[in-house]
């Protein structure tokens, strides 16, 4: 199993249910702006919980991820490239 590495996604608020930090697995981070909600993988998390069972897939790939959040509620996700995502913000959440 390789290690985990940080990906980044956009998700639309319409039509998801109403989500915060308090209902989001520890190996995701989540934010809100108008653009929607913006998530990203903590690695060494993703890479704890993936050695304990927590997360049932093998592939660390975008669309992996994809597939995990859409069974999260998240709809429209679209992969951003986080230097993008966390420029806006002066790279702190």
């Amino acid at each position: 199993m390789s290690k985990g590495q940080i990906y980044c996604f956009r998700a639309s608020c319409e039509g998801a249910n109403r989500l915060n930090n308090g209902n989001v697995p520890g190996w995701l981070c989540l934010g809100v702006n108008w653009q929607g909600y913006m998530l990203w993988t903590v690695p060494e998390v993703v890479d704890v919980a993936r050695l304990l069972g927590a997360l049932e897939f093998e592939e660390d790939t975008p669309s992996e991820w994809i597939s995990h959040l859409e069974s999260l509620g998240f709809k429209d996700i679209t992969p951003v490239c986080c230097e993008e995502m966390f420029e806006s913000r002066g790279y702190s959440f």
